[in-house]
C-alpha cells in the first residue's frame, strides 16, 4: 500500500510539472520576448569620502577602484507592435562592491599623522530601478542602443558600522543579439551616491573616524554581461 501511494504521488508530481511547463511555454509564447535578465560584471570607478576624527582635521579618504558584480532582470515593453523595434525596459538592479578607503594616516595608532597609510574594507551593495528606453539600428538590427535612468540606494559597510543612501544614475550602452533569445550587454553609467546619511563610523578605537554628511560622492560603473530573453 505505502508503494502504491509513493508511485501515484511521483505520478501526480510528473503531471504537475508538465502542466508548469506548459503553462510557463504558452505565456512565453503568448507574450514574446517580453522578459530580460541580464548577469554583469565590471568596475566601479571614483569616489571620495570627506572624514572626521577627533584631534586631527578634516580628511579626505579615496575609494579604491574595484571589480564589481550583479544581476539585472525586468520586464520590457513596446512603443511600436514589431517585435519591440522601439522598446521600453523596467528593471530592478543589484550590484555589490568590495573595495578598500585609502586614508592618508592610521587611526589605530597614537599619532596617526605620522605612520603609513590605512586602508578599512568598504562594501556596497546597490539596490536599483531602472528605466530604460532602446532604439533600433536599421542598418544592423541585432544591435540597439540604450539610455537608462536610475533610482534607489546603496547599503554603504564599514568594519565599525553601516549606513543606507540615496544613489541615482544615468547610462548608456548598447545591446548586441546575434540570436533572438540571447545576446550582450555593454554599459557605462554615471552613479553618484547622496551623502545625506545618518553617521556612519568607519573604524573605532578610543575615538572613531566617521563620514561627514553632505554633498554627492561622484563615480562611475562600467558593466557587461550575457544578456537572455524569453
Amino acid at each position: 500500500m505505502k508503494i502504491f501511494k509513493a508511485l501515484c504521488a511521483m505520478r501526480v508530481i510528473k503531471q504537475s510539472c508538465r502542466v508548469l511547463v506548459t503553462l510557463l511555454v504558452s505565456l512565453a509564447t503568448a507574450h514574446g520576448q517580453k522578459y530580460e535578465i541580464t548577469p554583469l560584471f565590471g568596475g566601479m570607478f571614483g569616489g571620495t569620502w570627506e572624514l572626521e576624527q577627533q584631534g586631527v582635521p578634516n580628511f579626505d579618504a579615496h575609494k579604491a577602484d574595484s571589480f564589481s558584480f550583479g544581476v539585472a532582470g525586468g520586464f520590457r515593453f513596446d512603443d511600436s507592435l514589431d517585435d519591440c523595434k522601439a522598446c521600453n525596459l523596467i528593471e530592478f538592479r543589484w550590484l555589490r562592491q568590495s573595495t578598500h578607503l585609502e586614508l592618508r594616516q592610521n587611526p589605530l595608532l597614537p599619532t596617526p599623522l605620522t605612520f603609513p597609510a590605512f586602508h578599512p574594507d568598504v562594501t556596497l551593495n546597490y539596490f536599483l530601478s531602472d528605466f530604460t528606453h532602446e532604439w533600433a539600428v536599421e542598418e544592423a538590427k541585432m544591435t540597439k542602443f540604450f539610455l537608462t535612468a536610475s533610482l534607489g540606494a546603496t547599503l554603504a559597510s564599514t568594519p565599525a558600522s553601516s549606513a543606507t543612501r540615496f544613489v541615482f544614475g544615468i547610462g548608456t550602452g548598447v545591446k548586441i543579439f546575434p540570436k533572438r533569445h540571447w545576446g550582450i550587454r555593454l554599459q557605462v553609467e554615471y552613479l553618484p551616491i547622496v551623502m545625506h546619511a545618518e553617521l556612519q563610523r568607519v573604524v573605532c578605537t578610543v575615538g572613531c573616524v566617521v563620514v561627514l554628511n553632505g554633498g554627492i560622492m561622484n563615480q562611475f560603473q562600467l558593466s557587461a554581461g550575457p544578456a537572455f530573453r524569453f
